[in-house]
C-alpha cells in the first residue's frame, strides 16, 4: 500500500480510497472492510468492466460485499482513476488485479485462506486471466470466483461488435487487432484455455445482454465441463449487460461465495 484514506464509516463498515503498487506504478483503487464481528474476514478483489473512464468505479461498487462481510478491494487498473502507467486490457494490467493478492495477505483482519475473486465484462476476463496465471504458478491464492457478463472470447466479440472495436479498444490498448496478433487475443480470452481455470466458478449472463452476448458464458461453461472443471452457469431471462432487473447478480454471487469461503454476516 502507497496510501490509504478513510473516507466513510458507518456502525458495520469502514471504506477507504487506495493508491497501492503494482509493477512499481503507483495504482488507484478501493477498500471497504466490516467493523462487526471478530474477523479475521473472507475478502474479495472485485474487478471493474470497462476501460479508460468507461466503467470507473466510484466506490458504491463493493459495497454489497462488505456488508455482508467481506473486507473488499477494488482496482482501477493502471492509467485509470489517476493512477500511473497504461492499461492494456488484459495485458500486464492483470498484475494490478493479481498484486492485490498479497495486498489482502498482508491485512491484519483478512483471512488469507478465504480470497475469492469477481469480474464483471472486462472484469470477468481479467478474472480468468487472473486464475489462469495462479494455475500456472501452481499456487491457490483465490479458492473461488464468479463473474457476470464475462467475456471469455475476444475473437467472437469482436465479430458480434461488428469491428467497432478496432480504433477505440485494440489499437489503443491492446497495440493490435485480432487478425494482426493472435496470439495477444487468444492469451486474453478464457475459451482457449479452459483448463487453466481450477478453482469453482460461478458464471451468470443476461440472456438479453446486448454488450457481451450469453452465448460467450454458455460456450465457456461448456468448456470448462469438459476440462473437468467445477462450474456452474445461470442465465436470466431478459436480463441485460449489468443483470440491472435481478439485482446484478449479486443474490447469487453471494450464496456462491459464501458457500465457498464463508462470511460472518453471511
Amino acid at each position: 500500500i502507497d496510501s490509504i484514506t478513510l473516507i466513510l464509516t458507518t456502525p458495520r463498515s469502514a471504506y477507504y480510497t487506495l493508491t497501492y503498487w503494482s509493477d512499481g506504478l503507483r495504482v488507484a483503487g478501493y477498500l471497504g472492510r466490516p467493523l462487526v464481528g471478530t474477523g479475521p474476514y473472507p475478502a474479495i478483489i472485485h474487478n471493474r468492466g470497462g476501460f479508460g473512464e468507461t466503467g470507473a468505479l466510484m466506490g458504491g461498487e463493493i459495497v454489497a460485499w462488505v456488508e455482508a462481510g467481506y473486507v473488499a478491494v477494488a482496482s482501477q487498473y493502471r492509467g485509470n482513476g489517476g493512477g500511473e502507467g497504461k492499461e492494456d486490457f488484459g495485458g500486464d494490467d492483470v498484475h494490478d488485479v493479481t498484486n492485490l493478492i498479497p495486498l489482502l495477505k498482508s491485512l491484519p483482519y483478512v483471512d488469507p485462506d478465504r480470497i475469492g475473486m469477481f469480474g464483471g465484462s472486462r472484469g470477468g476476463m481479467m478474472t480468468y486471466i487472473a486464475l489462469k496465471q495462479q494455475a500456472l504458478a501452481g499456487t491457490d491464492d483465490i479458492k473461488a470466483a464468479v463473474t457476470v457478463g464475462g467475456i471469455s472470447d475476444l475473437f467472437a466479440w469482436d465479430r458480434e461488435r461488428g469491428g467497432t472495436l478496432t480504433n477505440i479498444l485494440w489499437r489503443p490498448l491492446v497495440g493490435a487487432t485480432p487478425a494482426q496478433d493472435p496470439a495477444a487475443f487468444e492469451a486474453r480470452s478464457a475459451i482457449y484455455w479452459p483448463e487453466l481455470i481450477r478453482v469453482p466458478i460461478l458464471l451468470l449472463a443476461g440472456e438479453a445482454d446486448r454488450d457481451v452476448s450469453v452465448e460467450q458464458s454458455r460456450k465457456l461453461a461448456d468448456a470448462l465441463t469438459a476440462a473437468g472443471g467445477s462450474v456452474e452457469l445461470v442465465t436470466f431471462p431478459g436480463g441485460d449487460h449489468p443483470l440491472t432487473q435481478y439485482r446484478g447478480g449479486m443474490p447469487d454471487a453471494l450464496a456462491w461465495f459464501g458457500a465457498f469461503l464463508g462470511g460472518d454476516e453471511v
